[in-house]
């Protein structure tokens, strides 16, 4: 699978009924904007449908849970520890995922995780 962007992952975890983040890795993938695509095929309301779908080839991601976080980080650059997901979001541009597949069936070159995000 051909990549065209870079993403970092933000994991979300729950601490004495706060929210913390922490880094999970930074992973090369192929990003496609999807809004348009999924609202004309579903018929659904734009704000109830994925924005973006990304594909993770080589490396199967099964820790990646919904409201996790991720950040297209072409540059590579570092990510500070933020508190929230607005910051993140008003800082790096992050979205949150609202589904994660991981499809590990066949070759190892042919496995891959699916992230659709929001």
């Amino acid at each position: 699978m051909r990549t065209n962007a870079s993403v970092t992952i933000i994991k979300r975890m729950v601490v004495n009924r706060q929210d913390v983040y922490s880094e999970l890795g930074t992973y090369p993938c192929h990003w496609e904007e999807t809004r348009g695509i999924n609202a004309n095929r579903t018929g659904r309301s734009r704000d109830d449908i994925d924005k973006i779908t990304c594909y993770i080839p080589n490396h199967l991601l099964r820790m990646v849970d919904v409201e996790d976080l991720i950040i297209r980080n072409d540059n590579l650059k570092e990510i500070k520890q933020l508190k929230t997901f607005k910051e993140y979001e008003k800082e790096y541009g992050a979205r949150k995922i609202t589904v994660c597949d991981v499809f590990d069936f066949g070759s190892k070159n042919m496995q891959y995780t699916r992230i659709g995000a929001k």
